[in-house]
């Protein structure tokens, strides 16, 4: 019996690594067909291809593309998109749309739900018909790019796509404008917000809740709105957006007064989700009216961010409020909803969302309301999304005519009429000039700041339609000789003077404020200064905590209170202190806050760092400092101390880089067996990484997964505007998502210890990094 078992077992290894090793053949055979060549010439002709199209390969395999005219550049970046990353497109597509459970099976079908209840599907539709000409053109001519590698390689196109035995669609324009429409609604979190707060209204009460957020009395009369309490916090199978984003980013520019090159210079380092491979694609644009270079997303023609031959532009998030949730009151049938003390029926879309595994589709009933679709169904609890994505037209020709832009106020210009995504943006011209504004129609609240949810029946909460962004929102050449934006309020840090302030989900102003200081200090910047910067890992929430602390850190005398003492405020990765820091903040937020949660019922504490810093300074009310789950009434003092025994008691040794780690994750690394292993190996990390949310150099994490990093710095792009070739631009991996090519993780080291990478401009300093000739020509006739 033994030995039959052990036969077995031989022959069922023997069977895997022959499986294996066929699979590893076979993957390696087709992994070379559909890449990218990284050395010599290789011309291709393409039944689709409009014209003439060289393509030249640098070392780091970034493609300098030169074409005849613009409709041959558009199809040559599809082409190159899918050739490098068409199963993270794919993946994309799928998930905006609310497809991604026909490829991963039951376990998509919580983001196919948001999706189609968010209406993003139909929303791209829209847009479609409303395309201006060079929109569509510059659509239908990627679309084109994108297919034509689709038929050239089919399956083969990427070793996911074989793997998961997806037969590949073609590319429509519809999807890149659902992709945009995903950054959009993944850009805020208003909606997560709105309903947190919503939530610690009903459980806290007013007072309380109020001194939480640090309203004024006016304030709080005007933004809590006459409707009815909600009490239920956003539960997993919800279509609501999560309380906070890491869709975040830095960006500064420096006039020639504060250069040492006499040319202004500009950096911007936009901040994303952690992704394997990363968000951005690099690439380097040449026709007879078109010459740019930069950042562009794997889905979509244009480049996001970078600059041209006049113009230098970087975006952030602007983090502008651009979603309002609305309390319903329906009709016994919840057919109709009440309006105006009039009853209007509801509309009703069944969606059937196809499942992999499973004969029958999911059906989804959606109810659409006067304010938008109905996100939460729980009895007297119904609230619908308004939101800008619903109304907005695409912001494809706002990116198009920035590509194109001669000075700084021509990017201004060309965001001027976009409905979002919201984005703070910082340019700089050739003429000497910078430039800061915000981009983008706002929605006109008639009553309330869209801080908790309206009434739905009352009118005069609902949105009035869209209103230009007032010119006093857009900064020229300010005195100081520099502007930035890091996601922070701009109106509470005096950037646009006196204007009426938007409302909106912002960042604390810890990294804007670091970076103002920095660029305030000096006259002679360059480009490896910026680059500098960049890695810069002092927190200011750091400082600010521990000067609050100080009488308590010098009385209490432990391990963990002499070292937080002595500690600078930098959060590097080889360093105890950071650590300490970080269990500081979360054990302090829940020694204080935690009692409230468990009376209230609220997930967790209410008060993050922001709030604990507020009450250490006297902006709170003291009774916080009051644990009611004991039968003394503690004070300040008390819950610091007990807070410091703790994390003496803790014994907390290892250094920050041990506990905040980043690992760049394949999409595959969670699908069971074949895809399971080969996930983990085209995976890279963990990694130790210094820096928080707080820091220039921003790596985030959730009080509620500490201390995993969840968002990073997705691209970092510094220019001296004029002298082109003195451009740097890294990616957190590498340029290719296919795990077998040279660029897929082979700016990982450049990234991790913030160093430059040239990216050349000028054709003769193209020429000579080029590694690599790819020309596309059309088809022979007859072929």
């Amino acid at each position: 019996m033994a030995r039959k078992f052990w036969f077995l077992a031989l022959c069922a290894v023997v069977a895997l690594l022959v499986v294996a090793t066929a699979l590893l053949i076979g993957l390696r055979l087709f992994g070379g067909p559909s890449r990218l060549p990284e050395r010599g010439a290789v011309i291709e002709r393409l039944a689709a291809c409009p014209g003439p199209a060289e393509i030249l390969l640098d070392g780091r395999g970034v493609a300098h593309v030169r074409a005849e005219d613009e409709p041959t550049l558009w199809f040559a970046l599809g082409y190159l998109h899918a050739r490098d990353r068409f199963f993270q497109m794919d993946m994309a597509r799928r998930t905006a749309a609310g497809r991604l459970s026909e490829v991963v099976g039951p376990r998509g079908l919580p983001v196919d739900r948001a999706m189609r209840t968010w209406r993003i599907a139909a929303a791209a539709d829209a847009q479609a018909s409303r395309l201006a000409v060079g929109e569509l053109r510059a659509l239908e001519a990627y679309a084109d790019g994108v297919n034509a590698a689709l038929a050239r390689y089919g399956r083969w196109i990427s070793p996911e796509t074989w793997l998961t035995g997806l037969d590949p669609e073609p590319w429509a324009i519809e999807d890149s404008l659902c992709l945009g429409l995903l950054y959009h609604v993944a850009m805020s979190p208003a909606m997560g917000e709105e309903l947190g707060r919503a939530v610690e209204l009903a459980r806290l009460g007013r007072d309380r809740a109020v001194d939480l957020w640090g309203w004024s009395p006016r304030e709080a009369d005007r933004w809590i709105p006459p409707a009815p309490a909600i009490s239920t916090p956003r539960q997993p199978d919800e279509p609501i957006g999560p309380e906070w984003s890491v869709i975040g980013s830095n960006a500064w520019a420096v006039s020639p007064s504060r250069s040492a090159t006499g040319r202004p210079l500009l950096a911007n380092d936009p901040h994303l989700g952690v992704s394997l491979p990363g968000s951005f694609y690099a690439v380097h644009l040449t026709a007879p009216q078109l010459h740019c270079a930069g950042l562009t997303l794997t889905g979509a023609p244009g480049v996001v961010a970078g600059h041209n031959e006049r113009v230098a532009w970087g975006v952030t998030n602007a983090q502008l409020d651009d979603q309002d949730l609305y309390v319903l009151t329906l009709d016994d049938a919840r057919s109709a909803e009440l309006i105006d003390g009039r009853l209007q029926d509801l509309r009703t879309v069944t969606e059937r969302i196809a499942v992999r595994w499973r004969e029958e589709p999911e059906v989804l009933k959606i109810l659409l309301s006067e304010r938008g679709p109905v996100i939460r169904d729980r009895g007297r609890e119904v609230l619908a999304l308004e939101w800008t994505g619903l109304h907005s037209p695409s912001s494809l020709e706002a990116v198009l005519q920035t590509n194109r832009a001669r000075s700084v106020r021509d990017v201004a210009e060309a965001w001027r009429d976009t409905a979002g995504p919201y984005l703070q943006i910082v340019a700089a011209d050739a003429d000497g000039h910078i430039l800061q504004c915000l981009s983008g129609l706002l929605p006109e609240r008639q009553r309330g700041a869209g801080r908790l949810p309206g009434p739905g029946l009352d009118s005069r909460w609902a949105w009035g339609g869209m209103v230009a962004m007032p010119d006093a929102l857009r900064r020229v050449d300010p005195e100081e000789g520099f502007v930035a934006a890091a996601n922070h309020d701009p109106f509470a840090e005096g950037d646009y003077g006196a204007a009426r302030p938007v409302p909106g989900e912002f960042a604390e102003p810890w990294r804007v404020r670091r970076i103002r200081s920095a660029l305030a200090s000096r006259s002679d910047w360059r480009v490896a200064d910026f680059v500098t910067l960049q890695g810069d890992v002092k927190s200011g929430l750091a400082v600010a905590l521990l000067q609050q602390l100080r009488p308590e850190l010098e009385a209490h005398r432990g391990r963990t209170a002499a070292a937080l003492a002595a500690w600078d405020g930098r959060m590097a990765a080889d360093a105890v202190a950071p650590h300490l820091y970080s269990r500081l903040r979360l054990e302090l937020a829940q020694a204080i806050g935690g009692d409230e949660a468990a009376q209230a019922g609220l997930p967790s504490s209410p008060l993050a760092s922001s709030e604990v810093l507020r009450l250490l300074a006297g902006g709170m009310d003291p009774a916080w400092w009051d644990d009611n789950r004991t039968t003394i009434v503690e004070d300040r003092a008390a819950i610091i101390a007990r807070v410091l025994d703790q994390l003496d008691r803790g014994g907390v040794n290892e250094s920050w880089g041990a506990v905040h780690q980043v690992t760049f994750q394949h999409p595959l690394a969670d699908v069971p067996v074949v895809g399971r292993w080969l996930g983990r190996a085209w995976s890279r990390g963990p990694y130790p990484i210094g820096g928080d949310g707080t820091t220039i150099n921003a790596s985030y994490w959730s009080p509620r997964r500490p201390f995993e990093t969840l968002g990073v710095a997705a691209a970092r792009f510094v220019v001296d505007v004029g002298s082109w070739d003195d451009s740097i631009l890294v990616l957190p991996v590498g340029q290719s998502g296919r795990p077998w090519s040279a660029h897929y993780a082979d700016q990982l080291g450049a990234w991790l210890h913030v160093e430059p990478l040239a990216f050349p401009f000028s054709r003769e300093a193209v020429d000579a990094a080029a590694m690599a000739r790819l020309t596309l020509l059309p088809a022979r006739a007859g072929n």
